[in-house]
């Protein structure tokens, strides 16, 4: 199941940073492993779509679209490296029919999060973040 989700935050940021930066995404790395994902899907978000509370067919997503690139690049040639600067703050567990949705809308369409969801989902999964925030100083 994790690996699952780490694939699908794999191929999300992947499309993301063609968005974002318009160029080649071949080898791109995420920072995240399994045991982060297990954590944020389990602990964080207790096995529910911070969306919905709907336990199945979960993955993780961005929540904001990055205000600039989204992926780093460093050497270049055959020493090139590309990596996501994806944080575990920045993701939200939802199902994978809303991450489509949230994807579509929030990064293909631009619109912004309170056109997306009401008041009380933003603040929902703004102070899961938040508390993302802190395990990820101590982690």
């Amino acid at each position: 199941m994790y690996d699952g989700i780490l694939a699908f935050v794999q191929g999300t940021e992947d499309k993301l940073a063609r968005l974002t930066d318009g160029g080649d995404t071949i080898g791109l790395k995420v920072p995240l492993t399994v045991g982060d994902v297990a954590f944020l899907t389990e602990e964080l978000y207790n096995g529910r779509s911070a969306i919905t509370g709907i336990p199945t067919k979960l993955v993780l997503v961005r929540w904001r679209r990055p205000k600039g690139s989204s992926m780093t690049v460093l050497g270049e040639g055959k020493d090139i490296q590309k990596c996501s600067n994806l944080r575990r703050s920045d993701l939200v567990c939802m199902t994978k029919e809303e991450a489509v949705r949230h994807e579509k809308e929030v990064f293909k369409g631009k619109k912004s999060l309170k056109k997306v969801y009401d008041t009380a989902t933003i603040e929902k999964v703004e102070a899961l973040l938040e508390e993302a925030k802190t395990y990820e100083a101590l982690r």
